[in-house]
């Protein structure tokens, strides 16, 4: 059975840094990728402005009548625990009330728990629900924190009419990570963020609307604003950018004009519904630092994005299927003058050696298939890296390695190879390791070290031709693979209008739905190892790795790897798990798990 083995990535302690691998780029560690068909496959904080008093950040009356009325209740909500002072009155003259706005003769003034406060109003209150509004003034000192510190003037919040039913925060994660990888999970660590530039994400519920814009955010450490230094637990929500709202979920983006000071920081957040009442507070945890260009993956002082090139020219074999008893795909040592991924393509039925005459075609049908295959490979590697530096062409940019790996800087692209086979059976796919991206790396070469590098279809091709009927692969190209007696693209005339989607029928659907399938297979393993070389999956918890070989709380992950099997559908998986089924790359749910992608997007970091 091919892939029964797990190939754990090659490691060299000592040469990960840029110096160490441009001196010994021989040294470098790789990373391997398998086919599995069955069980298994071959800090500290610094200091700052003194903690903010209390705000006022939200207020709604709960009466029942279209305005506050004597014996009415109005509830005022704050950013930290509040009590009132003793032997103070509270008055008009503690609040900033818009126009002739007035509580009248206030009866009685309570805590109703420990971050709101409810004002019973009395005679002479004049006071309309959406349109009054009200803030702290510079004269209270009725309102303040358990330590006796006056609640702060603040800006002013609008009155709502209460509906009853305080919404729920229910979770908080930066840049949309999952628990299980932020930090807070059994996993443990601490996500470790750049100053600025990521998100920060709110998952509530209530029975009416969440009034986003008015959520409040602050952070246990003061923060640098366009507006000056921010106390810690100042409302940060003015200074952030609102980002995509749902009934559940908003987003707020810390934007490059807002800086968080190295260290570890505390998030408080407070979810007002429209009709101002609020949640209670959650909080979350995280590591601010400084983002140098030897962590950043991606830095631009030279380069634009990280620019892959996918190289289809390898020509060091040939494939010959032997059909009994198993359609074994046997490898032919030696160059035929016909790329090996070529070579695959026919095995598979996506191409022909000898197309017969097209009806109504301009061009050759097999060019015209395989460029409709990378066009679709590339729009699936788009796909799978959504809001990331990082490119993918077919054209080769110029230049020409003159090592495995040199700087990142020095150079403008890595290269990887979509070949043929592997230097060990049951292996999709083997790429150099490099944490935190800090070269380009060449992943064409068909001897580093005795291993052969790239992206190997053979594997795939060797294994789906022999696996059972009603498996997915056999399904997909059954009656296109010659060995399986279908007919290839180019063998049928009309193949060519197929292509060009000239002629809609049952085999053009065959065709269309086998070039999808495998672009979106090859995608997966070039993203997958890829990955690798701009640094994924480096061992340990944040912020020391991303999880790899994690096989308490993620099992089934190995060296430079995680899987996260409860993190995805039945069917789908991490583009960064050790093994893959050809079935788990067609799922379109499959994709980099979400620490990965946040990586990938320069969200978090890792290293010291």
């Amino acid at each position: 059975m091919i892939g029964t083995t797990d190939d754990s990535p090659q490691r060299f302690p000592g040469l990960r840094g840029v110096l160490a691998k441009a001196a010994a780029p021989m040294a470098a560690a790789l990373a391997t990728l398998c086919l599995l068909l069955g069980p298994g496959c071959s800090g500290g904080g610094g200091g700052g402005a003194p903690q903010s008093g209390p705000v006022l950040f939200a207020a709604a009356y709960t009466g029942s009548n279209p305005s506050p009325q004597s014996g009415d209740t109005v509830l005022l909500f704050f950013s930290t625990d509040v009590q009132l002072a003793g032997g103070a009155v509270l008055s008009d003259a503690d609040f900033t009330l818009s126009g002739s706005d007035s509580f009248g003769t206030i009866s009685s003034v309570s805590n109703n728990g420990s971050r709101s406060i409810a004002i019973v109003v009395g005679s002479g209150v004049s006071l309309t629900p959406g349109s009054t509004t009200i803030a702290l003034s510079m004269d209270n000192d009725v309102i303040q924190d358990t330590s006796g510190r006056a609640a702060e003037m603040s800006d002013a919040v609008t009155l709502g009419t209460s509906d009853g039913s305080n919404p729920t925060l229910s979770n908080i994660t930066i840049a949309e990570i999952d628990g299980e990888l932020n930090g807070t999970g059994a996993a443990g660590g601490i996500l470790q963020v750049p100053q600025n530039g990521w998100s920060i994400d709110l998952t509530f519920s209530d029975n009416g609307t969440i009034a986003a814009a008015s959520t409040f955010i602050a952070a246990s450490m003061p923060v640098s604003t366009p507006s000056g230094s921010q106390g810690a637990g100042t409302n940060l929500t003015p200074f952030l950018t609102l980002g995509a709202t749902t009934a559940t979920t908003a987003s707020f983006t810390v934007p490059s004009t807002v800086s968080f000071p190295a260290g570890d920081f505390t998030l408080t957040c407070i979810v007002v519904d429209t009709s101002g009442l609020a949640s209670s507070p959650l909080t979350f945890t995280a590591r601010a630092r400084q983002f140098p260009e030897g962590l950043r993956p991606f830095e631009t002082n030279v380069n634009a994005s990280q620019v892959w090139y996918l190289d289809f020219a390898r020509d060091v074999e040939s494939f010959n299927v032997v059909t009994s008893p198993t359609h074994e795909v046997q490898v032919v040592e030696g160059a035929n003058s016909v790329a090996d991924f070529v070579d695959i393509l026919r095995v598979i039925g996506l191409a022909t050696a000898s197309p017969v005459a097209q009806n109504s075609c301009t061009g050759d049908v097999n060019d015209k298939t395989q460029d409709r295959f990378k066009t679709e490979l590339l729009a699936a590697l788009t796909v799978l890296f959504p809001g990331a530096n990082v490119t993918f062409t077919t054209t080769q940019p110029a230049g020409t390695f003159t090592a495995s790996s040199v700087g990142y800087s020095s150079f403008p692209y890595s290269q990887i190879s979509i070949a043929g086979s592997a230097t060990s059976p049951g292996t999709l796919g083997i790429a150099i390791f490099d944490p935190s991206n800090t070269t380009q790396d060449d992943n064409t070469q068909v001897d580093f070290g005795g291993t052969r590098l790239g992206v190997f279809l053979h594997t795939i091709a060797d294994a789906g031709l022999q696996g059972p009927g009603a498996s997915l692969f056999r399904q997909t190209f059954d009656d296109l693979a010659p060995s399986r007696g279908g007919t290839p693209i180019g063998a049928d005339a009309n193949d060519c209008q197929r292509i060009d989607d000239a002629l809609n029928d049952g085999r053009a659907t065959t065709i269309d739905n086998a070039i999808a399938d495998f672009a979106r297979f090859t995608a997966i393993v070039i993203a997958h190892e890829c990955g690798h070389s701009m640094g994924l999956v480096e061992n340990g918890a944040m912020p020391i790795g991303l999880y790899g070989n994690d096989t308490t709380n993620f099992g089934g992950s190995s060296d430079g790897h995680i899987r996260n099997t409860s993190l995805f559908p039945t069917g789908a998986t991490n583009v960064m798990s050790p093994t893959l089924t050809y079935s788990a790359t067609i799922d379109p749910a499959s994709m980099f798990n979400t620490l990965n992608l946040a990586y990938l997007r320069e969200q978090i970091f890792y290293g010291n």
